[in-house]
């Protein structure tokens, strides 16, 4: 049960089930401006709907089974469960329908379900996650994933279910990305190439002079140049955009005045003497729950020097059910109770362990003899521990201290080895068997120390009557000045931040500058082409007011949607151009770099597979054309996206015959296999034509 208080103190049963992917995040309820038309679906995937009921109906269920953990659901959690419930429904819809398709079916046996939570394939977020790892061994402890699976199983139903419906499919998913990778593979062509491009060198020297040396002002682009250029270029690959709006905002800023300290203070001294008249464990923690900022309702051993000097000492010298304060913290008034002074019983000791886990029964009976050894050598000196430790030890998380872990309580390791700790007499030298395997324990020392446990409510200084100042002049900014133009205008009139945005896509919740963004993200997503500057909207202790500039479709951009883009593009081929009729027919790259006022490059010993010049020269399709150079060859002038170059090779190193024993095809395999899960979601997902209208609900 130690784990689960410990899941529960940091707000993450829940945040520990899955990983990855599929992390589930859980929300509270749904807020915002809904649909008022008749499609209530919030997208598509696959041709299948995703109806707001559906989707809702299992973010709710989620958002229940947080709220009972007791963890406080704000806007940035409601946002990462949605999102969360997204991206599964999108890997239900896309890979399980694959895996099924490739017969693995759509469940699993119980041996392999427990296999997945507790056995030699742990899921990887229970394997890697701090509560469940065990400190002797650095590795993930079995019997605590046992105990908190029974816990769950006995305790709440709802959150097991849950468990099951995600776990079963996320184990389908891993076993066909499983077999997936195991599918690519390289040929021996690729891993000649690849040989190569690392092993073909080039000595040269180059001159380059960038774009950005040249002034924008002796290029002025034409509409009709910027026309012909966008007609040529508008369906390239690389300019094809997603769905996203800009717009712009100023913000009123509110901050607590003395009459808000003064009446949140009030406010915690109601509550201190209703936390004062709680005599219950329960009541002291509905107390929490109900009105504090973090919501932790287990008792926490209290850490000196969290409070301020004087309240310090006054919660370090409290009786059991004295309450300390208000008092601040930041912007913050805070009450702490101490709840109890409770008897906490420590032991010191040095281990030697023998790792047995993977090992065949004959493999453990060799290691058990070897610990039996060990243990009668140290039993008759217990001078060598120490060397010991550094020859046989296979624990990483105390060898270095000579197998020594410090002071620590009865929760922190698993049974056999607390038992050996705790209920052995300070001298005594075991053998003990555990998950990990045998550990010679010797008892070091033993004590008990008290520990002060306390609950705190918490509250935040909120700026009530700012609020109300800033509403008033959000909303007067609102109201005269509706249109883009007069809004920028009036803001850098009025000393306010004009903050533009250059892209809001409908998955973003995010608002550079802001918190707690919901509101302008909904009116944002929400307001139609040519609308009047928002009402205010509220973003944490603030007020913002927003104009939309453009909404951009999906595809094919328009002009406008590039103007500026393109416009660059065209200057910088016009500056190409003229750069490189400054270097045109010049074999001299001394006199050439003198002549533009710049210097002369050496490149070194450069791989083919290089993808940067010296002097931080970003352009692969230039290194392509020097390595093209024939030995003693100097290159006409050569057009990057960064810079113009005149190229002289002085060395081209081919690279051969791959000798015998230089293939390296697992490296090749490898990072082939590394990218291929994420390319086959990717390319499921677009040929699943998915369509996200979350941004219409929320």
């Amino acid at each position: 049960m130690a784990v689960i208080g410990k899941i529960r103190e940091r707000g993450t049963l829940l945040g520990i089930i899955v990983g990855g992917a599929l992390v589930l995040f859980v929300v509270g309820d749904f807020i915002g401006n809904r649909s008022s038309g008749p499609d209530r679906n919030v997208g598509r995937i696959a041709g299948n709907d995703i109806s707001m009921q559906e989707f809702s109906m299992r973010v709710d269920q989620q958002i229940d089974l947080y709220r009972q953990n007791g963890t406080t659901v704000d806007n940035q959690l409601q946002e990462q469960v949605r999102n969360g419930v997204w991206n599964d429904m999108l890997r239900e819809r896309t890979l399980s329908v694959e895996a099924a398709d490739a017969g693995f079916g759509t469940t699993i046996s119980r041996e392999e379900y427990d296999d997945i939570r507790f056995g030699n394939n742990i899921l990887p977020d229970f394997r890697n996650n701090q509560n469940f790892i065990d400190p002797q061994t650095g590795q993930v402890s079995k019997e605590q994933l046992r105990r908190y699976f029974k816990y769950v199983q006995d305790e709440n139903y709802a959150l097991m279910e849950m468990q099951r419906r995600t776990f079963v499919p996320q184990r389908i998913q891993a076993k066909y990305n499983d077999l997936v990778k195991k599918s690519c593979f390289v040929n021996s062509a690729q891993v000649q190439d690849e040989w190569a491009a690392k092993n073909t060198k080039a000595d040269f020297q180059f001159v380059a002079q960038r774009m950005e040396s040249e002034p924008d002002s002796l290029y002025p682009v034409s509409d009709t140049e910027l026309r012909r250029y966008f007609d040529s270029h508008k369906n390239d690959r690389k300019y094809r955009q997603t769905e996203s709006r800009s717009f712009a905002y100023v913000q009123f800023k509110a901050m607590p005045t003395q009459e808000d300290i003064a009446n949140a203070r009030e406010d915690m001294l109601g509550l201190k003497a209703d936390f004062e008249a709680a005599r219950t464990p329960k009541a002291d923690s509905s107390l929490v729950m109900a009105y504090a900022e973090t919501k932790s309702a287990t008792p926490s051993a209290y850490q000196p020097g969290t409070a301020d000097h004087l309240n310090d000492s006054l919660i370090l010298n409290a009786d059991t059910g004295t309450v300390v304060g208000p008092f601040r913290d930041g912007n913050t008034w805070k009450l702490v109770k101490v709840t109890e002074l409770a008897d906490v019983d420590e032991a010191r000791v040095r281990h030697i362990l023998l790792n047995t886990q993977g090992k065949s029964p004959e493999e453990v009976q060799a290691i058990k003899q070897r610990a039996d050894s060990i243990l009668n050598v140290v039993k008759r000196d217990r001078s060598k521990f120490e060397s010991l430790v550094t020859k046989f030890s296979d624990d990483p998380g105390s060898k270095s201290t000579g197998g020594v872990y410090e002071w620590f309580d009865r929760t922190r390791m698993v049974p056999e080895f607390t038992k050996a700790s705790f209920d052995e007499k300070v001298g005594a030298i075991t053998n003990v068997k555990t998950d990990y395997g045998y550990h010679i324990v010797e008892v070091l020392g033993q004590r008990s120390r008290k520990e002060r446990r306390v609950l705190t409510i918490d509250r935040k200084i909120a700026p009530v009557q700012a609020m109300k100042d800033a509403w008033k002049k959000a909303n007067e900014f609102s109201l005269n000045h509706g249109d883009t133009a007069s809004f920028r205008k009036a803001a850098d009139e009025e000393g306010l931040t004009y903050v533009p945005v250059e892209e809001l896509r409908p998955d973003q919740r995010f608002v550079p500058g802001l918190q707690e963004a919901d509101e302008v993200v909904r009116w944002v997503n929400h307001a139609e082409a040519g609308a009047k500057s928002s009402e205010p909207l509220t973003s944490g202790d603030s007020y913002v007011v927003c104009s939309l500039i453009n909404i951009r479709e999906a595809g094919t951009p328009k002009l406008d949607d590039v103007r500026e883009k393109f416009t660059k593009e065209v200057r910088n081929e016009k500056k190409a151009d003229a750069i490189a009729a400054k270097m045109k027919d010049k074999s001299d790259l001394q006199a050439l770099a003198q002549e533009l006022g710049t210097t002369v490059q050496n490149s070194g010993n450069l791989a083919f597979s290089a993808n940067t010049l010296p002097g931080g020269y970003s352009d692969v399709k230039v290194i392509g054309s020097i390595f093209g150079l024939e030995n003693g060859a100097t290159s006409a002038p050569l057009k990057g996206d960064q810079a113009v170059y005149v190229a002289h090779m002085n060395t081209l190193t081919a690279a051969g015959e791959m000798p015998e024993g230089a293939e390296d095809r697992k490296a090749l395999t490898d990072r082939v296999r590394n990218r291929a899960n994420g390319q086959v979601f990717n390319a499921l997902k677009e040929a699943a034509d998915v369509t996200d209208n979350r941004a219409k609900f929320y």
